[in-house]
């Protein structure tokens, strides 16, 4: 039993050294969004919330990134679906129309647990520019905003070149502040919960 889990060990750390190699790969995801959207409004000694939160599916994520060994690195472009709301009104913040607008642009670190299976383990974060566009219907206000995220998640290899990704990604893209007049200043945050299924082409 020693020397079978002793010839295992040796398989699985010439196997991980096999994969140190440098290669390339394109990946794809769709994703099922909690989108968590807090509005404050402040106007005089008044302060008013609302919470805006929406749950949406078809969010598209593309990436093209760089594999050595345990770690990966990407750039990933997030097109995320509008948050819009026909009525709102809650503690105090009542509007005829509202829509969010969310995309972003990430540079992304992953590292993989390697364990000699067609199962891959991988925890990552990344950082980058969240556009945000807060349309209030009679107006709007756009916003180019520092964003971060951390993903976790599992891949399954199919072969050497094609891999499933279910995984886990939390997004925090900014706020939006726009200024009505009269002292009346509106901001809206923009933070995601997403579930990602997705494929990658490592060539």
């Amino acid at each position: 039993m020693k020397k079978f889990l002793l010839l295992a060990g040796v398989a699985c750390l010439l196997s991980a050294n096999a994969q140190a190699g440098v290669s390339q790969y394109v990946s794809g995801k769709l994703s099922y969004d909690f989108n968590k959207v807090k509005m404050k409004a402040s106007g005089g000694d008044e302060v008013a919330h609302a919470k805006l939160n929406k749950v949406l599916v078809g969010s598209t994520h593309v990436a093209y990134g760089v594999r050595a060994g345990y770690v990966r690195g990407e750039v990933e472009l997030n097109n995320s679906r509008d948050v819009k709301r026909n009525w709102v009104k809650d503690e105090g913040i009542e509007l005829d129309h509202f829509r969010l607008y969310k995309h972003s642009f990430m540079a992304n670190a992953y590292f993989d647990y390697l364990t000699c299976t067609p199962w891959t383990p991988y925890v990552g974060a990344g950082l980058g520019v969240a556009y945000l566009k807060a349309d209030f219907g009679e107006v709007a206000k756009s916003v180019y905003n520092l964003g971060w995220q951390v993903m976790g998640g599992l891949t399954y290899d199919i072969n050497s070149n094609w891999t499933l990704d279910l995984g886990y990604r939390y997004a925090d893209l900014g706020r939006v502040r726009k200024n009505f007049g009269d002292g009346e200043v509106v901001k809206v945050s923009a933070r995601d919960h997403e579930i990602m299924f997705g494929v990658r082409y490592e060539f």
